[in-house]
């Protein structure tokens, strides 16, 4: 998988660095896990009080990212996985188990990524048009993709191997295991709600 830190805005914020990048862009080692996590979380405190200053200091290439990430999450088929997929090896980053990860996904304020997700739609739409895709596209491309990786069919995945049809980001995001999928599903129901309305993962 992909999953990480820059992919996609909501996965993006809330995993505050995952594990390793969404949809075909450049894999990120945990080395760099390490080092990029804490200027993410530096961000989301900066854009709690103040989101036009947050949002000055996200670099372009994280926003292309997760222009591409969610593009290319959107477009992925579902189909039927192996009986079992290995577990993913951690430490990942600087979070030594799954359940670190999903401490810090908890612990991430929800209205800051909103602010800052809002704060960024302008640079956001010029990104977009220099990868091809209109604002309208993007803005789907992210609500899909975020209600796609937070799934009742990643949670059954993670929990029990279920072999249901599942995209290829799905299933490697069930590797990282329950406590990181569970943390996933919850906060992005918060924050799908927040930035599209309460009709937001109706059709997972």
């Amino acid at each position: 998988m992909r999953i990480g830190p820059f992919a996609l805005m909501p996965i993006c914020f809330l995993v505050a660095s995952a594990s390793s990048q969404v949809g075909g862009a450049p894999t990120t080692d945990p080395g760099q896990l390490a080092v990029l996590a804490p200027h993410l979380a530096k961000i989301l405190q900066i854009a709690a009080v103040d989101p036009a200053l947050a949002v000055a200091i996200v670099p372009d290439p994280w926003i292309d990212s997760l222009v591409a990430g969610a593009l290319a999450v959107e477009a992925e088929v579902a189909v039927r996985p192996p009986h079992s997929d290995p577990p993913k090896q951690w430490p990942i980053g600087p979070w030594p188990t799954p359940v670190s990860l999903a401490g810090a996904i908890e612990a991430v304020d929800v209205g800051s990524v909103v602010a800052l997700y809002q704060e960024l739609k302008p640079r956001l739409a010029g990104r977009c048009r220099q990868h091809g895709a209109s604002v309208a596209t993007c803005d789907r491309a992210m609500r899909v993709s975020g209600s796609m990786l937070s799934a009742g069919s990643v949670l059954a995945r993670a929990a029990d191997g279920s072999t249901s049809p599942i995209t290829p980001s799905q299933r490697e995001l069930a590797r990282l295991g329950v406590p990181v999928v569970t943390a996933l599903r919850d906060q992005m129901q918060l924050l799908g709600i927040a930035l599209w309305g309460p009709s937001w993962g109706a059709d997972r």
